[in-house]
């Protein structure tokens, strides 16, 4: 089945790079992809599965791309946000399934064995959420994509420092530069100043810390001389960035993990394993494009959209 060429209708008033994404997304696809998504409502909603996720965008696209896909197959669900600890989510009545990150959910479902991990690799941590859960919640497949950091410099800096434009953190002349260069990182990378310097030698002028918006503006407004990123972050492309890899594993990796209800695991159809192996690296970074900025498109329309693109769902008939 070939859809249109042309972008459709809903989203023709989006600009910037969600409008370049979702071009993109309408694409070739199977033949014979189930019935279009559609959100339960009325006495349906009171009826469907919950799926509980946090505030984060992605997150919530993550979540939505579940819930549409399983009211595509019927089994009706809608997406809560929730801000409730991920393991009180499905173990407390908070909700019938969860949608998170195994770095957060491994801490909270079982504080003392993460506190024994030391640079946890994206398996430990799911070794560590399975035994945490309790008999009242059953951990699905992850996705694919694993959330790792890139600390990203313009090729301006690299070409100052002699840094390789196709490298690692741990060349040795980023660690001779480091003692002259303001980092930006993210809130919730754990301690990132002995981890650089124990790991990658590497002791900076400056640590700033600042949400990935923030961080990026610097770095391309040259406020900044690097920044650590999610690698998934779609600005890194666009703006042309230098992305150094993790390779020592310094920073978080982590995946999205979803967490059901005993009660309905054996009712979760195998949409969702096959969800989960088509959320690789490069989906991450078409939903995070869809949704990024003031004109990005909802959680919910960015999840549509890459769902058709996928062949998990048809093309609904109003996209003209």
């Amino acid at each position: 089945m070939t859809f249109p060429p042309s972008t459709p209708r809903r989203v023709r008033g989006v600009a910037g790079s969600a409008a370049v994404a979702i071009a993109a997304a309408i694409a070739v696809t199977s033949c014979s992809p189930p019935p279009p998504a559609e959100e339960p409502t009325g006495s349906a909603a009171e009826r469907a599965w919950t799926i509980a996720v946090g505030e984060h965008p992605l997150d919530q696209t993550i979540a939505n791309v579940y819930a549409l896909a399983l009211n595509s197959r019927d089994t009706l669900a809608v997406v809560q946000t929730s801000e409730r600890r991920p393991a009180e989510a499905v173990t407390e009545g908070g909700g019938d399934m969860f949608i998170g990150r195994s770095m957060a959910l491994a801490r909270q479902v079982d504080p003392e064995g993460f506190a024994e991990l030391e640079q946890p690799s994206s398996s430990q941590l799911l070794g560590v959420i399975e035994d945490g859960l309790d008999e009242q919640a059953t951990l699905l497949e992850p996705s694919a994509a694993v959330l790792g950091s890139s600390l990203v410099i313009t090729s301006v800096t690299a070409e100052l420092n002699d840094i390789a434009t196709e490298g690692e953190v741990d060349d040795p002349a980023f660690a001779e530069a480091c003692d002259e260069l303001r980092i930006g990182v993210r809130p919730n990378l754990p301690e990132p100043e002995p981890l650089l310097a124990e790991v990658y030698d590497c002791e900076p002028a400056e640590i700033v810390v600042a949400g990935e918006a923030e961080l990026l503006e610097g770095v391309i407004t040259a406020e900044l001389d690097a920044a650590i990123l999610t690698t998934s972050h779609p600005g890194i492309q666009e703006q042309a960035l230098i992305a150094l890899t993790d390779a020592e594993r310094a920073f978080p990796q982590e995946q999205f993990v979803p967490v059901v209800s005993a009660e309905i695991a054996e009712e979760v159809p195998p949409v969702a394993t096959e969800l989960a192996q088509a959320l690789n690296e490069e989906a991450l970074v078409t939903l995070r494009r869809l949704t990024d900025g003031e004109q990005g498109l909802s959680p919910q329309e960015a999840a549509e959209y890459w769902l058709v693109q996928e062949g998990f769902v048809a093309e609904p008939e109003d996209w003209g």
